[in-house]
């Protein structure tokens, strides 16, 4: 989520489009408002309380949740979010599988090791691979939470 400022950060706005992330335009005083239809952009005109500007930046938030598609493997390697992705290793490709399937519900270590095939890494290994996963997958907004003594839940961040 970025609050940036219109039209002075315009630059910055189509990053932040380009990229999906939402994002909050502080709209200058006799500047005309953008015209955007997008679910993950909202305005306000300034100034504005920033109370309001709080309250704003987080119905904004919950919005882009509810709009934004779920990750997807693609089968090839890759896990596309958002109109990005990353590459990953057959073995954070099959524990990413599992997990996507489960997205933003909890998913035991079992799982996870039952999912890497025939010849399966030890749990370990598994936490290990999840660290990996777990930078791999920051830069598209994704993260991997533990909940202890339960599992691992993928969501985004």
């Amino acid at each position: 989520m970025a609050i940036v400022a219109w039209p002075e950060e315009r630059v910055q706005i189509d990053q932040l489009r380009a990229a999906g992330t939402p994002r909050l335009l502080l709209v200058a005083p006799d500047t005309p408002a953008p015209l955007s239809t997008d679910c993950d952009e909202d305005w306000i005109r300034l100034p504005a309380p920033e109370d309001d500007v709080r309250v704003r930046a987080a119905m904004l938030a919950a919005r882009s949740a509810r709009h934004t598609p779920e990750p997807v493997m693609k089968g090839d390697g890759r896990l596309v979010f958002r109109g990005r992705w990353v590459a990953l290793s057959q073995t954070e490709e099959a524990i990413a599988g599992v997990m996507l399937r489960q997205f933003g519900e909890v998913v035991d270590l079992s799982a996870l090791v039952g999912g890497c095939g025939d010849q399966p890494p030890s749990e370990a290994a598994i936490r290990v691979h999840l660290t990996r996963l777990r930078k791999r997958i920051k830069p598209l907004g994704l993260a991997i939470h533990v909940v202890h003594g339960r599992g691992y839940v993928l969501e985004r961040e």
